[in-house]
């Protein structure tokens, strides 16, 4: 019996070990373009403009993640589009990306992420479609259930 549960312990701890973790995405530095403004203490985005945005840029392997998922304080004032980037491209010479439209009234939203190209993604962004103010509560890189 005592055999059984090491083995079983065992097992656990190596699976556990095996399977990562969700990627904290707010610990990488935001890229603001545009009239953007970002205060970090508060996670806040401000847009003068509309159509403005910005981004965490990641430039790394993302196989290990399914989704991402943006989740804001409160109920979003405006739309909100919330975007991955992915470091190749199309026949245009353009980036490809999956994006989402947040609606106004929502909290979150995830984007699955595309399973040829998650293996190098640039960058998470965000735009907003009026000018406004926006708190970020999460925002994580999911990893994939086994």
């Amino acid at each position: 019996m005592k055999r059984k549960l090491l083995i079983a312990a065992t097992s656990f701890m190596i699976a556990s070990s095996v399977c990562g973790k969700d990627f904290n995405v707010l610990t990488k530095d935001f890229q603001p373009w545009g009239n953007t403004q970002f205060d970090m203490e508060g996670m806040k985005i401000t847009w003068t403009q509309k159509w403005q945005g910005g981004g965490w840029w990641l430039a790394q392997d993302c196989s290990e993640y399914e989704s991402a998922r943006i989740e804001f304080r409160e109920v979003l004032p405006m739309d909100v589009v919330f975007i991955v980037i992915y470091s190749a491209k199309d026949e245009r010479n353009e980036k490809l990306k999956s994006k989402v439209t947040i609606p106004a009234g929502k909290k979150e939203a995830a984007i699955m992420l595309d399973i040829t190209y998650k293996k190098s993604i640039d960058g998470l962004g965000i735009s907003g479609s009026k000018p406004g103010t926006v708190c970020v509560k999460s925002l994580v890189l999911e990893e994939m259930k086994r």
